[in-house]
């Protein structure tokens, strides 16, 4: 029996370096491609828990419950005070981490194929975000929202977060893949240009937001320096990159539009337009969030609630209609309080400290390709965070999924006892 096992891990073994760059190449070339290898990866995941000779230790027992206390207090949420399982289902996504991050711990993982699926994203995205801009080849993948591309998302905004992410993830690869051909180092800087490329073209804030959080981080963990000039290098490489991205138009211009449209909203919230712009809408929905919480505040309106709860504003004429269209209130905390209350905040709270309180974890004494999965998960973390605080931590439904894998395969990846591959 434990010599079928170990055949079977060896093959899942073997199929793993191939499934985990196709997943992030198609991210951003194929929605249905990538949710079906995120399912691959989860079924690969059950098998290789259910093969004998598994063992699952402290750490591992952390990242699973830290995984699941938020999708359980969805769950209690919904017994109480109503069900709608469609709204459970994004949370539910992250439920998926488990075996996938399970499929990785057993198997272990190259940090080189992993380098060489985000430099190819890092391009795919660049140049999906080109031809959308020049309105070449046309078709579904290279659509246009108000002039924004927006891959095979549902919308720009997630799209040019994933690219950014991407990008920052093929510098942390070059930064830290010393052992690297220098084909493979090339490779990763010509993805981490593709994905910079597709996220100005976005014009989405919260992925230039990230940016500097995210280099910061990836200087720091996999930067090379001793701790002084890391330090010193990270300062100046983050002020350059504000300083760059503020030299292109496109960037100022919609920060300085952000900047109007907030003050514009502040000298008269009950202005329809101040408040039906693309930061009005947040701060009125950020109000209104925390009117219902104040009225609610245990278990919060509910969230198989929330829909209903907006169409009743919306008639009684508290929120514009345009608020119809979306599936949160453009704030984790926001969100969480005014759907669940303090019950569902907290457990969100325990997402967010069990995740970063992993990667702490694995980064004590880490080198080489552990430290550059802790630096990579990090990141991953740090950027969600960003973006969940101007939007919704599961907005997208290509975005949860892509934020799960990857968080799943980093986490297994740092962990100081997965088998290395070279």
């Amino acid at each position: 029996m434990r010599a079928e096992a170990g055949r079977l891990v060896a093959l899942l073994g073997r199929l793993l370096p191939w499934l985990l760059p196709a997943f992030l190449v198609s991210l951003m070339l194929s929605g249905a491609l990538a949710r079906n290898l995120a399912l691959v990866l989860m079924l690969l995941g059950l098998l290789a828990v259910a093969a004998p000779g598994r063992y699952i230790d402290r750490l591992d027992r952390r990242f699973m419950l830290a995984a699941a206390v938020l999708p359980a207090a969805y769950l209690l949420n919904m017994a109480v005070l109503g069900w709608n399982m469609r709204a459970f289902d994004r949370p539910a996504h992250l439920l998926w981490a488990i075996p996938v991050y399970l499929l990785v711990r057993r198997c272990g993982l190259s940090a080189r194929g992993l380098v060489a699926g985000f430099a190819a994203a890092g391009l795919a995205a660049g140049g999906v975000a080109l031809l959308a801009k020049g309105e070449l080849l046309g078709g579904p993948l290279m659509r246009l929202e108000f002039g924004r591309p927006m891959g095979p998302f549902s919308s720009p905004g997630p799209f040019g977060n994933y690219s950014a992410v991407i990008a920052i993830a093929c510098l942390a690869g070059w930064l830290g893949g010393r052992e690297l051909r220098a084909g493979w180092r090339l490779a990763a800087l010509l993805g981490m240009s593709g994905g910079l490329a597709a996220t100005v073209l976005s014009e989405t804030r919260s992925a230039w937001a990230s940016l500097p959080v995210t280099a910061t981080l990836a200087l720091l963990v996999v930067g090379t320096r001793p701790a002084r000039g890391r330090r010193l290098a990270t300062a100046a490489a983050a002020i350059l990159l504000v300083a760059g991205a503020l030299a292109v138009d496109t960037v100022r211009e919609r920060l300085l539009l952000g900047a109007s449209e907030v003050q514009a909203y502040l000298a008269d919230p009950t202005a329809a337009a101040s408040r039906e712009t693309s930061m009005g809408l947040r701060l009125l929905s950020w109000e209104w969030g925390w009117q219902q919480f104040l009225a609610h505040p245990v278990l919060g309106i509910g969230v198989a609630n929330f829909r209903a709860t907006v169409d009743a504003a919306v008639a009684a004429g508290a929120l514009p209609a345009v608020l119809r269209n979306f599936n949160g209130l453009h704030n984790l905390l926001v969100d969480h309080l005014t759907t669940t209350g303090l019950v569902g905040t907290l457990a969100m709270l325990g997402f967010w400290v069990g995740m970063f309180r992993h990667f702490g974890v694995a980064l004590r004494g880490a080198d080489g390709a552990r430290r550059l999965f802790a630096g990579w998960g990090l990141m991953v973390l740090a950027a969600e965070l960003v973006f969940a605080s101007v939007g919704s931590m599961f907005a997208s439904s290509l975005g949860t999924v892509a934020f799960t894998v990857l968080l799943a395969v980093c986490a297994a990846g740092a962990h100081p006892a997965t088998p290395e591959r070279g």
